[in-house]
């Protein structure tokens, strides 16, 4: 059975990669204020949330659940990379390379809110 890392709900969504990241005119890709804001709060919520007292070395999987009050339409896998980011930045994992099964899900509720399970492999 896998080792319980993280199991942290966030209220409301991450940003999408179109909103986490620009590029220049001339090619230069650079994060948003809105990104960087964003994975600031959520790195600190982590942070504090997060039991073990280094960042874990090996292979995790990562279960994320957005649940979302309405209809509209958006990529689930778009919001992904503003989480594993987080991951990083709060000393849960060393890299977010290390994600090597992933399940995202959606589902509808009466809140916007991410729920976020990590498991060592």
């Amino acid at each position: 059975m896998s080792e319980l890392l993280l199991s942290i709900e966030l209220e409301g969504l991450p940003p999408t990669v179109n909103h986490l990241y620009r590029s220049t005119r001339s090619g230069r890709r650079y994060k948003t204020e809105v990104g960087r804001e964003y994975q600031q709060t959520i790195s600190n919520a982590i942070m504090e949330a997060y039991t073990g007292s280094e960042p874990y070395a090996g292979a995790v999987e990562l279960h994320v659940i957005f649940e979302t009050n309405n209809r509209r339409k958006w990529d689930i896998d778009n919001r992904i990379k503003a989480l594993q980011d987080c991951l990083s930045m709060a000393g849960v994992l060393l890299d977010d390379r290390q994600v090597e099964a992933l399940s995202v899900r959606r589902v509808y509720g009466c809140r916007m809110a991410t729920k976020i399970e990590v498991r060592g492999l």
